[in-house]
Parts: structure tokens; sequence; C-alpha cells
């Protein structure tokens, strides 16, 4: 299987997002290209690497078990790569070749965390369904 079919549409929005913070002149501009990445590749695909987020209780209203994890995640994804932003453009790269291998980085690296975190989800439930097999009822 090559790169080119593990990479995941949200993967390749968040990347991409990352890539124009790069290029943007001020602070404002590059929160606003990685948070409206972020927002616009939540619904193509949750982000593998995920610094913070926040999961409401079961009894908490529907529009907070959606909002508040988007929000958090989006909040705390943003300031790290800002972070990251930050010490590219101020590398000795020239701005648009860091702004390609940082949104080529952070694409491949978020698409591998979601097979990683898929892969853990399949063992944990494949080990759950072996463990009611092999209890008695």
């Amino acid at each position: 299987m090559n790169l080119a079919s593990r990479v995941r549409p949200g993967s390749a929005v968040r990347g991409a997002g990352v890539a124009l913070a790069c290029l943007s002149p001020r602070l404002s501009g590059r929160a606003r290209a990685v948070a409206a990445s972020y927002v616009g590749g939540w619904p193509l695909g949750k982000p593998g690497l995920q610094l913070l987020i926040v999961v409401p209780d079961e009894d908490a209203e529907p529009w907070q078990r959606a909002v508040v994890p988007l929000a958090t995640s989006g909040l705390s994804w943003t300031a790290l790569m800002l972070v990251g932003v930050s010490a590219v453009r101020r590398s000795s790269l020239p701005a648009p070749i860091a702004a390609v291998l940082l949104g080529g980085l952070v694409t491949v690296g978020d698409s591998l965390l979601i097979e990683v975190g898929e892969r853990a989800k399949a063992k944990a439930k494949a080990k759950a369904v072996d463990s009611s097999v092999d209890s008695p009822a």
C-alpha cells in the first residue's frame, strides 16, 4: 500500500492549513488558517494528533457533546501548530519550502496516527469479543 492511498482527506486539509499558515506574515492570519483547516477537516475525519480533547458526560446536552470536543481539540491543535509554524518561520528555510515540508509532515503524521488509533481500537474490540466468548454466561 503506497503513501498516497493512506493519506486521509481530513489530514490533507489540516496539513494544507498549516502550510498556508507558514506563508502568512501575521500571527492572526496564521491562527485563522490553522483553525479554519482544523474545523474544515473535522467532518472529513477526526485528527490522529490531538493534544487535548474534553468529552462531556453522557448526560450532557447533545449540542455540548458535539461542540465541546471540537472546540477543545481545535484550540489545542491551533496552539500547537502555531508554535510549530513560528519555529519553521524562524528557520533559515525559505517560507515556501518550509510550508511544503511542515504541511506534508503534518498530513502524513496525522494520517499515520489515525491508522494507529484504528488498529488499537480494532485490537481492543477483538479482545473484548474474545473475552465475552471465552467467559461462561
